[in-house]
């Protein structure tokens, strides 16, 4: 029998629409909300969930101490002995492990030991002059420390792991050799590698990358904000001419308290966030209509149509975004002024007419702001079209021929069977297209710059600066004293903000949720 609760009133039906789209909003902002408390109160539970399986492994290597056989002892102090002492048949394996050891313990020696042992205070030797009168005497150089100390931590945690593995094989080595039941061969053991465990050997290089060229540098990017890397209160903190320290929570305080940071960082968050929305949700709208219009029956020369469009995207942005800059340029000496406005001036007889499009020379903030939205909305257009093209051609005609003779007109049949399709296909992209326009740093730096800046805003962020142009000009474009230990900090902040629409937002979608259902 059907639940009741499941059938829509009648009162349902008869709400105005402004109501009906509060209480979906209502609904959409209450499931996001019950995520995040799950999250919350699910943390607690992983806590310990590792902490049992941290106690399952140190159990596990005292059982296997324990029980195991000299050669398996011996394993835990030379690696991979349990393997190559039983016969050449365990040697490759062996030795890979001890490989590992060896490598491991000459890294610890001369790289990872000497600057852990620093990364408490970064480094205390300053560098100075040769006395000798021919340059500097090294000194410590405090981000090379902190990069290396984490780096050296990162393979501490991979060496503990394959020194339980290691355990672990050489007791397992034991059990065979005790049942009587062959070992492998070194070529049994490279078939392994080359079919079962094909997923591992072919994973294994482009985890090494995530882990060098990702979660590495986010690292230090986090400890980097705890520290004063930068121009503080007129003392530069740069390496290796100087060196920099662990001060807690200070930059966190000046960037979020009330100093120029503080009054700044919330108006650069409300302008991304409107930017974001913007930018995306123009994009995706306009273009699935350009898309609906190009795919009509009626519409001739379709592929003619979409290659125009396609020509955008073949073009790369910065050539794209820095001729659109110049065409709309605008000067006060009309002989210099851009070439849309010449245009106008010439072609339609609007002497009189030179005007600031992107709004950046007369400090114009909407104009600016409208500006870069209208441009990435002719940029990014055309990517919708084309993804939005692929669903409208295989939505299922029958659909569209049952509505029809049930009455449903262009509007019901586009919010029934169009827009729902679209958006269950295309919801994990638009949530992926909005986190990046939080961090689309081409369209905002080629076309203004982040300007204008207002006479209030000297020496804070332009009034179209985004937290990362924000976070560049603080860094790289900041000249003689880049404030690296501030710029950590707004990084961070746009780090929890993407990761918050990246995960819980993408996880709530309906094609997550309902992702066996779609037919």
């Amino acid at each position: 029998m059907e639940d009741n609760k499941t059938i829509p009133t009648w009162k349902q039906y008869n709400r105005p629409w402004y109501m009906r789209l509060g209480i979906a909003v209502w609904d959409y902002i209450k499931n996001v909300g019950l995520m995040l408390w799950s999250v919350i109160k699910a943390i607690p539970f992983k806590i310990w969930a590792l902490l049992l399986g941290i106690g399952h492994c140190f159990q596990g290597l005292w059982f296997r101490l324990v029980h195991g056989d000299w050669r398996t002892k011996m394993s835990y102090l030379i690696m991979g002995f349990g393997c190559f002492s039983r016969g050449p048949k365990q040697f490759l394996k062996g030795f890979l492990l001890f490989a590992v050891e060896a490598l491991f313990i000459v890294f610890m020696i001369f790289i990872g030991g000497p600057n852990l042992a620093k990364f408490g205070t970064l480094g205390e030797t300053l560098q100075r002059p040769n006395p000798n009168g021919y340059g500097f005497i090294d000194g410590d150089n405090s981000l090379s420390i902190l990069i290396f100390s984490v780096m050296t931590l990162m393979l501490m945690v991979f060496f503990i792991v394959v020194y339980i593995k290691n355990t672990k094989i050489a007791y397992d080595t034991q059990l065979r050799v005790e049942q009587g039941k062959p070992l492998s061969t070194p070529k049994q053991q490279l078939n392994y590698a080359l079919n079962d465990g094909y997923h591992i050997t072919v994973l294994a290089l482009p985890l090494f990358g995530i882990l060098l060229i990702t979660v590495l540098p986010l690292i230090c990017n986090i400890l980097v904000a705890f520290t004063n890397y930068g121009r503080v209160d007129g003392v530069s903190h740069y390496p290796p001419a100087a060196l920099f320290t662990w001060t807690g929570f200070d930059a966190f305080k000046v960037v979020f308290g009330d100093s120029a940071y503080g009054a700044a960082i919330w108006r650069v968050l409300g302008w991304t966030l409107v930017w974001a929305v913007f930018a995306t949700f123009t994009n995706f709208f306009f273009g699935m209509f350009l898309a609906m219009m190009i795919n009509k029956k009626t519409i001739k020369l379709k592929v003619l149509w979409r290659t125009c469009f396609v020509v955008v995207i073949a073009v790369p942005d910065f050539i794209t975004l820095l001729m659109m800059a110049n065409f709309f340029s605008y000067s006060s000496n009309t002989t210099l002024t851009g070439p849309f406005n010449k245009i106008l001036q010439q072609w339609f007889g609007m002497t009189d007419t030179n005007i600031d499009w992107a709004g950046t020379a007369t400090g114009s903030v909407w104009r600016a702001r409208m500006f870069v939205i209208v441009i990435n909305l002719w940029r990014g257009m055309p990517y919708t079209m084309l993804a939005t093209s692929g669903i409208l051609m295989n939505i299922p005609d029958e659909l569209y021929e049952s509505s029809r003779i049930d009455g449903a007109g262009p509007i019901r049949r586009f919010v029934s069977i169009t827009f729902p399709y679209i958006m269950f296909v295309m919801g994990p992209q638009l949530i992926t297209t909005f986190t990046g326009n939080i961090n689309n740093f081409n369209v905002i730096f080629f076309l203004t710059g982040g300007g204008p800046t207002l006479m209030s805003d000297i020496g804070q962020p332009g009034r179209t600066d985004l937290l990362v142009t924000w976070l560049y000009t603080l860094t790289v474009n900041k000249g003689q004293y880049p404030e690296y230990n501030y710029g950590a900090v707004i990084g961070l902040f746009t780090f929890i903000i993407t990761a918050f629409f990246a995960l819980i937002v993408f996880n709530s979608s309906k094609s997550i949720k309902q992702e066996d259902t779609f037919q």
